[in-house]
């Protein structure tokens, strides 16, 4: 038995140990993301909160503004304190096993970085935060300054 074929196995057999301890892990990556009725419900309310987030700078109404301009940084600032996790998971934590955090929840926080990787795009939780805390920025002038160029009428 040769050095190089004694070297060959070892690795085979690290290689084989390493996949077998990792095999859950890709099971579970792979695994379908159960959705019953509550998880549904809270994927419309986030995709509608999204939307008012995204959108709101464009209403065409000034008191709407007004509101959107109050409301966007409060959203932003709870998304922050609340370590990247939405109001909405808190409550559906809640409901599921009566805590605020829920550390068995994978999708606690990870709203946009499940999005993200599933059209393959490999962000961390800092870009992300960075990225939309940007944005909402933007959205937030965006409205102040279409607030003040609508003319109220007499």
């Amino acid at each position: 038995m040769s050095v190089s074929s004694t070297v060959t196995e070892g690795v085979d057999r690290d290689m084989a140990r390493t996949a077998a301890t990792h095999r859950p892990e890709r099971e579970k990556a792979g695994r379908a993301i159960p959705f019953d009725g509550l998880r549904l419900a809270l994927l419309i309310l986030h995709l509608a909160i999204l939307a008012y987030v995204t959108l709101g700078w464009l209403i065409p109404s000034r008191g709407a503004l007004f509101a959107y301009s109050l409301l966007l940084p409060l959203i932003a600032m709870q998304w922050l304190l609340n370590g990247g996790a939405s109001i909405v998971n808190n409550v559906e934590n809640l409901i599921r096993v009566r805590q605020w955090n829920d550390d068995h929840n994978q999708f606690e926080g990870a709203f946009f970085k499940t999005v993200l990787q599933a059209i393959g795009v490999p962000a961390s939780q800092a870009q992300i935060t960075t990225v939309l805390c940007f944005l909402m920025l933007i959205f937030w002038i965006s409205a102040i300054c279409r607030m003040m160029l609508i003319v109220p009428s007499p």
